[in-house]
């Protein structure tokens, strides 16, 4: 269930990010999340790492299309005012970080909406005793 997560939030964001805006593979992991919810920490890992990925291999691609230029640049205007020596390799790996961090916690946040705690709930009632549905 990992593989399909991660597989999924990673195609599915190349393809919308062709066409709509760059937030759209968060708005992806917490669908993702909901629909294929199982455990938070799985969908965090999955969402992460698929957000992660994609975001690593989409910076790369438009850096080397321009041959640095922009990344120098902007990494050039953050070490102006932040008084601070900051590298365009620096800057990509936060870039990086921080995509992941937003894609694992949107993924996470999606399966924090389907599971209300009633799993906890039907283990603990299953330990105790057998567990019946009341219908009324």
């Amino acid at each position: 269930m990992f593989f399909i997560k991660f597989f999924s939030i990673l195609l599915l964001s190349f393809l919308c990010t062709l066409f709509l805006p760059w937030y759209f593979p968060f708005i992806i992991c917490f669908a993702i999340g909901l629909i294929l919810s199982n455990l938070q920490g799985n969908n965090f890992i999955a969402g992460s790492l698929g957000v992660g990925l994609f975001w690593l291999i989409y910076i790369l691609y438009l850096d080397f299309g321009n041959q640095h230029l922009l990344s120098q640049k902007i990494a050039h205007l953050f070490s102006d005012s932040l008084g601070t020596s900051i590298s365009s390799t620096l800057l990509i790996i936060i870039t990086t970080i921080l995509g992941a961090l937003l894609g694992g916690l949107s993924c996470m946040a999606g399966a924090m909406i389907m599971d209300d705690g009633s799993r906890k709930r039907m283990r603990k009632a299953n330990k105790n005793r057998p567990y019946k549905m009341k219908l009324r």
